[in-house]
């Protein structure tokens, strides 16, 4: 999860940019000559110097930031957030540089107003010099773009050696935060206590290449947010983050902190492109889906935690879930923003709930003298649980967070902030066992996880974006550290083993960044990890010709997990090809229409109607495919028919008279094997099928929805609660068979005939409680088989013939008669 409170201005400086050309550079030297002797009765105005006849770099054609150059004074730079700026004879090039002193915070430092100058899509360059002479022999500056409430800033570092002019050159393509920036101002790193004086020169932002053309746009339910192919995101139409995976029945849960909730209340444009960054404050859901071959998902839809109606009606949010199964109760902890850590217990992975302890485990449960004693020092976040048993039973609860934590003169981080906690779990997994033990994990921000493979505990984190990277000791900013440790209490700094997913930004581009949370965990013999990013709103961002104006809405992605020899983490790569299908799926059953390896345009809506295809839900979490409009598809990977499909059926409430469903192969505009008409009723459930025609094997699925004539675009046409094929009747071999016996030295022989009344020669098997004999047939002939019973009676049974030629096949049981030779 990210922090719960926003940010406050911090002490922070941001780069600027120019706007003033400047011109008649030699003219303005020889008035200053000329005027040398009669000026004195003139004062100089504030914020300038006279000049001497020193030469100066050329004016910067574009630059959006004031005169960079300092010619003559720092028109258009103030000093925001505190510190003097002054004009300096020390200059990397012509006259002057611009002094910044007597430094309050590491904000304090030069900035220029750049308010409505940047557009999103373009190409910008930022480029400076700097120089410093006291302090660190080297020293990270930030150049930076910020919003003037210093809410989401985009920060460029370089790092400078004491004494020397440096140059600072950085190139990106604008997103929304850079066009969000009201300022541009140059810092030390937040949380470095670094505050020297240093000199700037040369300053200029231009654009270097316009925003490309953006496609054509209908609406948000028409961008293909998981293209087809693709597994990450797990799902196309609705954000989750902080994934925690539950493996409940053989069958592998993922929950998450839904987003979607938080997207519903904030604002958004005409198109529902969200204005409003995501906030987390509205969030009172948990997601949950489920799969069992890692790419179909079944959307179970919402656990309601806080607030009226919730498992935990006390608490105010539902963030960042953990979840673990013991003695088939579901256990799902949560954190009430930062506040601190909560449990519900379930008995299933849908409920029904309960709340054990009607308040927070942590701290609620914590023992007053931990308390008393500083155990929480301030600023310590109380969310973001993990729950791990260990192989013996032992049950440990893992939570905390931030980068800094602490009051002067005992203030931690963010090298080392030791801000989470690790505490034995009871039996019951409600009750503490003792006091929480400090975790030492180097650069920590938050989302604690817990993984044991071998021998070894792994321990993963996300790192702070204040931490100075050195590798082995200390991790990259904003992705997901690890330690290594034989004891999953022991977590010291020496335990610290690397970086295994850097941010999300890496991999996904425009607006992916941001706060970063993870899961690892073993299942059908493969090792995953769970993340989330933020795909989905790229992908509209994208559409809508905003790239990166994604405002913190995120998305669960899973890629694999391996390891090098000596137990380390490969590193992770964050894909959109995601993970490979585990097993074929079944569509012999009755199956959730919500089940879900692609989709355009459909969502999904709660019903009070049990799942048939999981009772074990106790009649909760079944969703239906809803908003359905002309032309969108639901699609379902990897599904074998085997020998082939006689029919398809679905449970449907039609919305409109005259809709159908095209079943169709491999690709949404593929073969199609089958057309259901929606028939029934407008407004109630009924059941429809159609006849499948060449759905043999195994193949991707689609159900494309169509409308009838004269239908409006946008209307919704049918609601579908699940799908069911049946499969064609197999071809028969045609086998007789005829039992007897007879007496032979006072014992019962039992005696088998199998007659091949077919046209193809056949392979049969004789299965009898006296064992098993296999005959070749030719076409039409019978063979008898005779099996010593070694008894002088024989009870009444049967016995079991089963014969293959080619695709026929046969199988059946014939009985026989009791007998006596007594």
């Amino acid at each position: 999860m990210t922090s719960p409170h926003t940010r406050v201005p911090r002490h922070r400086g941001r780069p600027a940019s120019r706007t003033a050309a400047l011109l008649g550079v030699a003219a303005l030297i020889a008035s200053s000559v000329t005027a040398a002797g009669a000026s004195a009765a003139y004062a100089d105005p504030v914020g300038s110097i006279r000049t001497a006849a020193v030469a100066e770099p050329p004016a910067v054609p574009g630059n959006l930031l004031p005169d960079g150059r300092f010619v003559s004074d720092s028109a258009g730079w103030t000093s925001t957030r505190g510190g003097t700026l002054s004009l300096s004879d020390d200059a990397a090039s012509g006259a002057h540089s611009l002094q910044v002193a007597a430094r309050q915070n590491t904000q304090s430092g030069p900035f220029a107003n750049v308010s409505g100058k940047i557009e999103v899509g373009a190409t910008y360059r930022m480029t400076g010099k700097l120089k410093y002479s006291t302090g660190a022999a080297t020293q990270q500056f930030n150049f930076t773009l910020c919003p003037t409430n210093f809410n989401g800033c985009a920060d460029y570092g370089h790092t400078f050696t004491q004494g020397e002019w440096g140059t600072f050159s950085q190139e990106f393509t604008a997103e929304a935060k850079h066009a969000a920036a009201g300022w541009f101002f140059i810092e030390t790193p937040w949380g470095s206590n670094a505050l020297q004086d240093f000199a700037v020169d040369e300053l200029s932002l231009v654009k270097i290449a316009d925003a490309p053309e953006q496609p054509a746009f209908t609406s948000l339910e028409k961008v293909q947010t998981k293209p087809v192919g693709d597994h990450n995101p797990l799902v196309g139409h609705k954000f989750g983050a902080d994934p925690h995976h539950l493996i409940y029945n053989g069958r592998l849960y993922i929950y998450s902190t839904d987003d979607t909730q938080q997207y519903e209340t904030n604002s958004k444009d005409a198109n529902g492109l969200p204005t409003q960054s995501n906030g987390y404050g509205a969030i009172t859901r948990l997601n949950v889906m489920s799969t069992s071959d890692m790419v179909n998902w079944v959307d179970h839809g919402t656990v309601p935690v806080s607030r009226e109606g919730g498992a935990a009606p006390w608490s105010r949010n539902s963030w960042a879930p953990a979840a673990i199964e013991k003695d088939g109760k579901v256990y799902l902890y949560f954190c009430d923003n930062g506040s601190g850590t909560a449990v519900v217990v379930g008995g299933s992975p849908l409920g029904p709930w309960t709340d054990p302890l009607g308040k927070k485990i942590i701290p609620d449960t914590v023992s007053p003298e931990y308390i008393a004693g500083g155990g929480f020092p301030a600023g310590m976040w109380l969310f973001d649980p993990e729950v791990f048993i260990d192989d013996d039973g032992q049950g440990y609860l893992y939570f905390g967070g931030n980068s800094q934590i602490g009051t002067a003169p005992n203030v931690q981080g963010p090298q080392n902030p030791k801000s989470t906690r690790v505490v034995k779990l009871k039996d019951d997994m409600v009750t503490l066992d003792g006091d929480p033990v400090e975790i030492d994990g180097p650069g920590m921000f938050e989302a604690s996880s817990m993984f044991k493979h071998g021998d070894k505990y792994y321990y993963s984190y996300s790192s702070n974006f204040q931490v100075n990277e050195v590798p082995g000791q200390y991790p990259s900013r904003g992705g997901i550290a690890y330690m290594m440790t034989d004891d999953p209490m022991d977590l010291s700094a020496s335990a610290y083993a690397g970086v295994a997913f850097q941010n999300q930004a890496t991999f996904f581009g425009a607006g992916n960044g941001g706060n970063n949370h993870s899961d690892m965990f073993t299942y059908k013999g493969e090792t995953y990890f769970t993340y989330h990013a933020q795909t989905r709103g790229a992908a509209w961002a994208a559409a809508l010709g905003t790239p990166g104006a994604t405002q913190g809405y995120r998305s669960v992605h899973i890629d694999k997990l391996e390891f090098n020899a000596d137990g380390t983490i490969k590193p992770i790569v964050g894909t959109r090809a995601g993970v490979a299908q585990v097993e074929s799926f079944d569509p012999y059953r009755t199956f959730e229409a919500e089940t879900l390896a692609w989709q355009l345009g459909v969502s999904t809506a709660k019903t009070d109607a049990p799942s048939v295809e999981f009772p074990e839900h106790n009649g909760s979490g079944n969703m239906v495919l809803s908003s359905v409009d002309d032309g969108d598809f639901a699609g379902v990977s990897g599904v074998d028919f085997g020998a082939g499909a006689a029919t398809v059926s679905a449970r449907v409430k039609p919305l409109v008279e005259g809709g159908s469903i095209q079943v169709r192969l491999d690709d949404v505009d593929g073969q199609v094997v089958a057309e259901i008409p929606v028939d029934g009723t407008v407004g109630a459930w009924t059941t429809v099928q159609a006849d499948v025609t060449g759905a043999t094997g195994e193949h991707d699925v689609f159900f494309v929805f169509a409308a009838p004539d004269g239908a409006a675009a946008d209307a919704d046409l049918v609601e579908v609660d699940n799908w069911a094929f049946a499969a064609a009747p197999a071809e028969t071999l045609d086998l007789v068979v005829s039992t007897g016996s007879r007496c032979v030295a006072g014992k019962v022989q039992l005696v088998v005939s199998v007659r091949n009344a077919d046209a193809v020669a056949a392979e049969a098997t004789i299965e009898t409680p006296f064992g098993e004999k296999k005959v070749t047939l030719a076409a039409g002939a019978t063979s008898s088989s005779s099996f010593a019973t070694r008894s002088s009676a024989l009870a009444a049974a049967e016995v079991q013939v089963t014969g293959a030629a080619g695709d026929l096949a046969y199988s059946g049981a014939t009985a026989y008669l009791a007998r006596s030779c007594g």
